[in-house]
């Protein structure tokens, strides 16, 4: 138990949600991807009733609009290191582009080619990255601490606090 400012008493909770992502006391993010993989999926369900139209173009931008929105919302904060939690999440884009026209019998890599997509994994990777050189060229907040120097034998390094 915790008290607040005001002396009240704050009970602990197993799972706390700010700004939408839900966070376990195991620092784990299991919970906010099920809960996020779910609602995605009930989106793409959605998608895939009303829509009859399964042409490439009217369900990549569907998938794009509606879908995956829900599943990169505040993603580098939360970006999976279990490899279940990253299938769970590149599952539902998996599942999705299989019921487009001419896509069910190639495999998942092959559609992401041919309807010009990348994983949703490769995508959580570029946010990170892009933000990590938005901060190194003060473009974007360094919150965290982030060090950068550069070594004259590795070239360009990062240390990152340990408090993290």
């Amino acid at each position: 138990q915790y008290l607040t400012t005001e002396g009240k008493i704050m009970c602990s909770s197993h799972v706390t949600r700010d700004l939408g992502v839900y966070l376990s006391d195991d620092c784990s993010w299991t919970y906010h991807i099920n809960l996020m993989t779910s609602d995605a999926r009930r989106m793409a369900s959605w998608v895939l009733g009303a829509f009859k139209d399964r042409s490439v173009t009217t369900m990549v931008t569907l998938f794009k609009s509606l879908v995956r929105c829900k599943l990169e919302y505040c993603c580098p904060l939360w970006d999976p290191s279990k490899i279940t939690d990253v299938r769970t999440v590149e599952n539902v884009q998996k599942q999705f582009t299989k019921k487009i026209v001419g896509m069910s019998s190639l495999d998942y890599w092959q559609r992401l080619d041919k309807l010009k997509l990348l994983s949703l994994q490769r995508r959580r990777e570029r946010y990170s990255i892009i933000h990590v050189w938005k901060m190194l060229n003060d473009k974007a907040p360094n919150n965290i601490g982030m060090n950068f120097y550069t070594s004259a034998r590795l070239g360009l390094r990062v240390t990152i606090p340990h408090s993290i």
